[in-house]
């Protein structure tokens, strides 16, 4: 491994060893909580526009398909934070 690498493993670690701010990303129109779990949220932006702290945090994706035929983006987040 060279600096680089290590460089962006320590970057990735720093991402997940702080806790993710849910309510920042929820007012500022990112993302909303999917019904009344604690994981999943709707994504409100392409995924170009995914801020990296989320990005690095999705372990789940689906699309829900809506009445009217559009679909929805579900993102399911790991909040655990590591030492």
């Amino acid at each position: 491994m060279d600096a680089k690498d290590l460089e962006e493993l320590k970057r990735i670690n720093t991402i997940f060893s702080t806790p993710l701010d849910v309510d920042r990303y929820i007012s500022e129109g990112v993302i909303s909580r999917y019904r009344d779990t604690k994981t999943k949220f709707i994504l409100h932006c392409s995924k170009d526009e995914i801020p990296e702290e989320i990005s690095r945090r999705a372990n789940k994706l689906e699309l829900i398909q809506n009445k009217d035929g559009t679909s929805t983006t579900v993102l399911g987040l790991n909040l655990k934070t590591s030492k």
